[in-house]
């Protein structure tokens, strides 16, 4: 259940596999056919928390707790990558805050859909894997 290690990464949706994160020139990150390049920084690798780096907007990967959107800020905020089965093999991540069950949903296949966060949808919901997370290295 390790988080990938420090270093740059393409974060593509388990889900809706042509959708990566990007940061658009607002700061809202979305689902996009051409991903950014994200610098993870792992900051305690036993808890799986890490800082996300976009280096194109030089901007960090946050929750905006008050609307639910992931946006871009100056300031890094520590998230934690966790796996549902807990098996140290498993590489489809659920990005959250620590032990808050709300994570990073790709809600649709279209270009420039805003990544959300929500409840994790349980394993009985159709389209539940579109709360994975892949680290493709860059």
């Amino acid at each position: 259940m390790a988080p990938p290690s420090s270093g740059s990464y393409k974060i593509q949706n388990f889900l809706h596999k042509d959708r990566f994160v990007h940061m658009k020139q607002d700061h809202t990150v979305v689902g996009s056919d051409h991903g950014d390049t994200i610098e993870v920084s792992v900051k305690n690798e036993v808890l799986g928390l890490v800082t996300l780096h976009d280096k194109a907007r030089n901007k960090y990967l946050v929750i905006d707790e008050k609307n639910g959107d992931v946006v871009g800020s100056s300031e890094p905020q520590e998230l934690q990558l966790s796996t549902e089965s807990g098996q140290p093999n498993d590489r489809n991540y659920l990005i959250h805050i620590m032990n808050v069950n709300e994570v990073w949903i790709l809600n649709g296949d279209k270009d420039n859909t805003p990544i959300v966060v929500a409840p994790a949808p349980p394993p009985n919901v159709v389209d539940f894997e579109k709360k994975f997370w892949k680290f493709e290295e860059a």
